[in-house]
């Protein structure tokens, strides 16, 4: 069964989510099936949604974007391991759904860029970049 996985800072699974037949919608505010605790999310950022054997993923309009594998996206197909950065979230989606506390394998590859671009808002996973580094906007919706 395929999941999405959110990713702590060490790059493991800090807690997964089942993905079946239904759309998934992820973002910050109880509306969403999904809900995360991150303001640079918009209330509704992405939707995970399958298309035959496969999973989509579409940017709903969020002020900061929906990053797949460091390229911004407004809607394209997942692959396994892929990482997805929301705002200064990081998640994983696999085709397996891998255990709570697995870390994402290989970690380098899996985080690469879009750690660097969750990173770059001021908060709880924000290291010291230079002045040069955009930065994220608070969403507002």
């Amino acid at each position: 069964m395929a999941g999405l996985c959110l990713l702590d800072e060490n790059g493991a699974i800090a807690q997964r989510w089942e993905l079946g037949d239904q759309p998934m919608a992820v973002g910050r505010d109880k509306v969403a099936d999904v809900t995360v605790p991150d303001d640079t999310l918009s209330r509704r950022h992405f939707l995970i949604e399958k298309e035959g054997t496969g999973f989509l993923i579409k940017d709903l309009d969020s002020q900061n974007g929906t990053w797949v594998d460091g390229q911004r996206t407004q809607m394209t197909q997942l692959r396994h391991d892929v990482c997805i950065v929301a705002g200064r979230t990081v998640f994983m989606f696999s085709e397996h759904l891998p255990a709570v506390g697995t870390v994402a394998k290989p970690l380098t590859t899996t985080l690469g860029a879009a750690a660097v671009l969750a990173a770059a808002l001021p908060g709880p996973r924000a290291p010291a970049f230079p002045q040069s580094t955009p930065r994220l906007a608070k969403a507002d919706g």
